[in-house]
């Protein structure tokens, strides 16, 4: 196995469940470089590509680096494995989606209001449906910086602010890599929602949870989109109002998925 974009969330968890894949990180692997990328795939059986922007307000402000890494990045990516006859794994975002009729199954159609959301479903066009699997997930954290840890961080200065208007399910990157393993020895294709299983909740509800993990006296305010908006000091991009992943996909071929709430409980003790 091949692993793209190893130094991310997902990336680091999953080297760590897969210490035998071949992990290459930014800093090893550019998939921007088509060269590189046929060079790093030979060999491999199977690609789980993580590497992606993921700044989704830093997009709107640099929209061709988003679409050279997500769109042009993955074409690259796809392009090698057919190459060399190997499956990829390509991990996608709840972002796709507009965020007006939720819950979002695998066949419903995506809309996305923001470029990350654009590049990323861009990079999505590029695989074989029948040899190779979308697997789109959502709100994740994990080793690095992430929501939950900058609302941690921040709650030791003060209150803090967080929008309760845009809602979905949270997911633990390290959730993210065991289901990701399970798809491959499964041999799944097509596409596949994977995330924080029970109810969905709002950004400011995973604020006031993380918080209590952590016994944090910090007070959440809760705002709308807009009013969080016109207070940042920098441009936020769209983001869809409610963008919950269906799981029934994955509850029906045994994805083992795990309830959100347990996971950011494990989470926040392990930040301790």
């Amino acid at each position: 196995m091949l692993i793209t974009g190893a130094g991310g969330q997902v990336g680091r968890a999953l080297t760590r469940l897969l210490p035998e894949a071949d992990a290459r990180h930014k800093s090893d692997l550019d998939v921007t470089d088509a060269a590189a990328v046929a060079d790093a795939v030979a060999g491999h059986d199977v690609v789980v590509h993580l590497a992606a922007m993921t700044d989704v307000d830093g997009a709107e402000v640099a929209p061709s680096v988003a679409e050279d890494v997500n769109d042009r990045g993955t074409a690259n990516v796809a392009a090698a494995a057919r190459l060399h006859a190997a499956r990829v794994v390509y991990l996608s975002t709840d972002y796709v989606f507009r965020g007006d009729t939720p819950p979002y199954g695998e066949g419903d159609r995506p809309d996305p209001v923001n470029v990350y959301g654009r590049t990323k479903l861009a990079g999505e066009t590029h695989l074989d449906g029948a040899r190779d699997i979308v697997v789109r997930t959502s709100w994740v954290y994990g080793d690095g910086r992430n929501f939950i840890s900058a609302i941690l961080d921040a709650a030791t200065k003060g209150p803090v602010t967080v929008v309760d208007d845009q809602f979905g399910r949270p997911t633990a990157a390290a959730d993210v890599a065991t289901a990701v393993a399970f798809v491959v020895e499964a041999g799944l294709s097509g596409i596949l929602h994977i995330a924080g299983d029970g109810r969905p909740c709002s950004w400011a509800d995973l604020a006031e949870t993380a918080l209590r993990e952590a016994g944090s006296p910090a007070v959440v305010t809760r705002v709308d989109t807009e009013t969080y908006a016109a207070g940042s000091p920098k441009a936020v991009a769209p983001r869809p109002r409610d963008a919950t992943l269906s799981l029934e996909r994955a509850r029906t071929v045994a994805v083992p998925l795990v309830d959100w709430r347990t996971s950011v409980a494990a989470y926040v003790r392990d930040l301790a």
